[in-house]
């Protein structure tokens, strides 16, 4: 089963970084940077919590946006770097359904993807546990991200 263990990180101080570790090229920061561009909201978009994102059109997203950022050209391979770098999907029904999230991964807060690691491939395919999804409507009134910033725009 899915591991759901949910670990808030946006108050995550900038001081305890790893020093010298770049993000600017990897997948995760690139990933950030096509979900801060406000053209691409109709094709893939954070959701309001901002603790998770949102695919809204796989053809668009294959055909528009991945060719200029990411090497691959076939949607599984895009959701194998997905898995590799530990993003997990929910599956619980309501608005979050599809959706995907990492601790590491929040909404104006880049910098955070720097924390992200590629995962040691599972043995076999883990079953979703959709009880233990976190609820990040409730995690938002807790802890309230910043509000969104879009400092990207499309340079590709």
């Amino acid at each position: 089963r899915v591991d759901h263990t949910y670990r808030d990180y946006s108050k995550f101080p900038l001081s305890e970084l790893p020093p010298g570790k770049k993000a600017a090229t990897n997948f995760p920061f690139k990933l950030h940077q096509i979900l801060s561009t406000p053209e691409y909201e109709h094709i893939i978009s954070w959701m309001p919590h901002g603790r998770a994102w949102k695919i809204h059109n796989k053809d668009l997203l294959m055909w528009k946006i991945v060719p200029k950022y990411f090497m691959q050209s076939k949607y599984e391979s895009f959701t194998r770097q997905l898995n590799g770098w530990g993003f997990k999907r929910l599956h619980q029904s309501g608005n979050d359904f599809n959706a995907y999230y990492h601790v590491c991964f929040l909404r104006g807060i880049p910098h955070l993807t720097v924390l992200m690691t590629r995962v040691a491939p599972y043995q076999g395919r883990l079953l979703p546990h959709m009880e233990g999804e976190p609820n990040f409507y409730e995690i938002e009134t807790r802890y309230p991200l910043p509000p969104p910033i879009m400092p990207y725009h499309d340079q590709h």
